[in-house]
C-alpha cells in the first residue's frame, strides 16, 4: 500500500461534465455526488446574493431565483 494520498483528477467545470462509462462505478458515483453538492451549493449561494451583488455580476434577480429554484440534479443554465 502506498502512503501517498489518493488523488481524482475531476475536470475543472464539473457542471458541463458527462461521466464517463470508463470509470469505475465507486469513480462515477464519487463524480456524480461532487457535482451535485457543487450545485446545491452555488444555487444556496445564488438566492444568498442580493439584488446589486447580482447585477455586478451580470446576472439578473428573474435568473438567480429561476436556477435557485431548480432541483440539484439538474443541470446549471446561463444566467445571462
Amino acid at each position: 500500500m502506498s502512503s501517498q494520498p489518493r488523488r481524482h483528477s475531476f475536470p475543472q467545470n464539473l457542471f458541463a461534465t458527462q461521466v464517463s462509462p470508463d470509470l469505475s462505478l465507486r469513480q462515477r458515483l464519487t463524480l456524480t455526488f461532487t457535482v451535485w453538492r457543487q450545485r446545491i451549493d452555488m444555487r444556496r449561494r445564488l438566492s444568498e446574493m442580493d439584488a446589486r451583488s447580482l447585477r455586478d455580476a451580470g446576472i439578473s434577480p428573474a435568473a438567480a431565483a429561476y436556477e435557485s429554484g431548480k432541483p440539484f440534479w439538474s443541470r446549471m443554465g446561463t444566467l445571462r
